[in-house]
């Protein structure tokens, strides 16, 4: 530990900052130097450690001991550590609960620090030499209130970097707990619900992954056939859209969008198509999420769809969405999602959606991308309606083929939410995650007037509740002179054949590639379980301890290998799941200080392999397959 003389500050705080990412550097270099010397006060005791006190609203705050090395030695001696793959610390307790932690924390731990306060992390600069920290790729700084650190946990939720934090240690220092302890709680919920709705999003269904991989190489065809989500951009500036959701609160209001009358786009979820084509409504654009076969039983087997409506469908959706609809279409790219954005980089134009993990995130996504303003929702109740009931009295759930949805959302647990009116209404946990889903994308996006128009359920964050009578008064006025149906119609005329052509060779070519791939992943993963196989038999032979240096070799490489199934994004995609279980437990097990630890963090890994090797014979086939139908495919304009 490196401490700064009187003399010495700004000298360690210009060393610091040169140090730390831009950002955070943008944000400190703002601080008034003189509002920071009034709130934090130093003085040195007589070993020569400096001490801090901060002073806010005329409240004075004592941020360590007299003896804060002593303090921060007793600190971390009762945090729960047990060799957790990450530490959550809450407060810097002006550095010394940081250096304890530094010192004594197990290599591969990753930190993740949230220090609140702006003023104490920059003082803390001028007095401690942090190198050690900022340089240490296992160190993550997180400084401000929730929203000055959204971006960076993101990017570390987006990354491998998750696997380690499946079983954090949660450390409070004291200074958090005694002195700000509402603030830090307010965080810890934040980041909480930040990881919860990051392993949403993740899934937890191999075979769900394996039937998205297969209906996008089906729909393969229909992207070189089509133009690109691209030609909408910016089409429909400041027109007003409506989201259309099926929700319960839609049968009171849906007659009133036949009053649109072209001066408005709009969008519907594809659950509430029925009840619109059932009322007569003209709807510009289809959108389309889900893979599961029901996207097609419910709403194109057998259905009508107006001609002059455009489908937007996530490439993913079941094979026979797109053959069934003869309008024009755009099968679309996922961001963030890395069999769509491998496809992308092969037949697409780098156009995408992130659309989230619910059809109304994908729709006000579109709206945005149409630079649509204001973006008005319709059904969207997120809640249960009177008698319980989910959904639109015209929708298909409400019908015997939609039994299985609705008996699903009807043996969730209720949750009572906030409504729009101020009174508590009934909703489940799944719709809660759509809610809050929603919620960041409206965040996102300052710049739009995004209007609740349901006239009942939960109430959304970031919205305007308004009737939507007088939504269609107010910004209904103008004729959009041009539909979606016609803009996409005109692209397709401008497709060359020969550019797609192209394209998919290069894709063919890739597929190949991969197959080669899994066929080394899958004879790796079958190794690994060999190797493990005679480390479980070595734990259990009497001279154990002479084997002791092979054991942690043999465990490292298996660490080591396990890198192999994360290098390639494909890989990864598929294999993603089975790495947070293996982490977490692995994780879980802790320091491996004993014989029957040892034993059990190969049994772990043997079975690690064994499921890893499973996925990847799985995936191995899928591409197989999918090699044989690109072979098959004939582009036609």
């Amino acid at each position: 530990m490196i401490i700064a003389k009187k003399n010495e500050r700004e000298i360690f705080f210009e060393k610091n900052i040169k140090l730390l990412p831009p950002p955070l550097q943008e944000i400190l270099l703002k601080v008034d130097k003189k509002k920071l010397w009034e709130k934090v006060d130093v003085r040195y005791n007589e070993e020569g450690y400096p001490l801090c006190m901060y002073y806010d609203n005329g409240n004075v705050f004592k941020i360590n001991s007299e003896k804060p090395l002593q303090e921060a030695k007793r600190w971390y001696d009762e945090i729960e550590e047990k060799g957790a793959g990450a530490i959550f610390l809450y407060g810097t307790g002006f550095g010394y609960p940081l250096f304890e932690v530094l010192s004594r924390k197990q290599p591969h731990t990753l930190v993740l620090v949230f220090e609140e306060n702006i003023y104490l992390f920059s003082a803390m600069l001028h007095y401690f030499d942090l190198e050690p920290f900022i340089k240490n790729q296992r160190v993550v700084f997180l400084i401000g209130e929730e929203r000055d650190f959204k971006k960076v946990l993101q990017e570390i939720f987006y990354s491998i970097i998750l696997t380690m934090c499946t079983n954090p240690s949660l450390a409070f220092t004291h200074c958090a707990k005694r002195n700000f302890k509402d603030k830090y709680l307010k965080i810890h919920k934040y980041v909480f619900s930040q990881i919860s709705l990051m392993v949403f999003y993740v899934g937890n269904d191999h075979k769900d992954n394996l039937t998205g991989f297969t209906n996008f190489m089906h729909n393969v065809k229909m992207v070189l056939e089509n133009p690109y989500l691209s030609c909408l951009k910016g089409y429909f500036k400041d027109f007003p859209a409506f989201i259309v959701a099926n929700g319960p609160s839609l049968d009171k209001n849906i007659s009133q969008l036949k009053r649109i009358q072209d001066k408005g786009i709009i969008i519907c979820a594809e659950s509430s198509v029925i009840p619109l084509i059932k009322n007569n409504i003209k709807v510009d654009v289809m959108a389309v999420l889900e893979r599961t076969k029901y996207t097609y039983e419910y709403h194109f087997k057998n259905v009508k769809h107006q001609e002059d409506m455009v489908l937007l469908a996530l490439g993913v959706v079941d094979k026979n969405v797109f053959p069934s609809f003869s309008g024009a279409k755009i099968p679309v790219f996922r961001k963030k999602e890395a069999i769509s954005s491998w496809l992308n980089g092969h037949i697409g134009d780098e156009s995408s959606l992130d659309a989230g993990a619910n059809v109304s995130h994908m729709a006000f996504e579109l709206a945005v991308l149409f630079g649509a303003n204001p973006i008005v929702f319709v059904g969207q109740d997120y809640s249960y309606g009177d008698k319980g009931v989910t959904h639109s009295k015209d929708s298909v759930y409400l019908e015997e083929k939609g039994e299985r949805a609705r008996k699903i959302l009807e043996s969730k647990r209720v949750i009572y939410v906030e409504g729009v009116y101020g009174e508590k209404v009934p909703s489940n946990q799944l719709w809660i995650d759509f809610k809050r889903g929603l919620e960041e994308k409206i965040e996102l996006n300052p710049n739009k007037i995004v209007i609740d128009a349901t006239e009942g359920g939960a109430k959304i964050k970031g919205t305007v509740c308004k009737k939507l009578s007088d939504v269609i008064d107010e910004y209904c006025s103008k004729k959009i002179e041009i539909k979606p149906y016609e803009i996409i119609n005109e692209s397709k005329k401008n497709i060359l054949i020969y550019q797609r052509k192209n394209k998919l060779e290069k894709l063919k070519k890739d597929v190949k590639s991969h197959i080669q791939l899994f066929i080394k992943l899958k004879k790796r993963a079958v190794e690994g379980k060999f190797d493990c196989i005679e480390m479980i038999r070595i734990c259990d032979n009497e001279e154990y301890l002479n084997h002791k240096i092979t054991l942690e070799e043999t465990y490292k490489k298996n660490i080591k290998a396990y890198q192999m199934f994360l290098e390639d994004e494909v890989s990864r995609y598929f294999c993603q799941q089975v790495l947070f279980v293996y982490y977490y437990l692995m994780n879980k097990l802790g320091i491996i200080d004993s014989k029957e630890k040892t034993k059990e963090i190969f049994k772990l890994q043997y079975d690690f392999f064994h499921h890893l090797g499973v996925v990847c014979q799985g995936v191995l086939v899928s591409f197989e397959d999918a090699a044989r139908l690109l072979e098959g495919i004939d582009l036609k304009l």
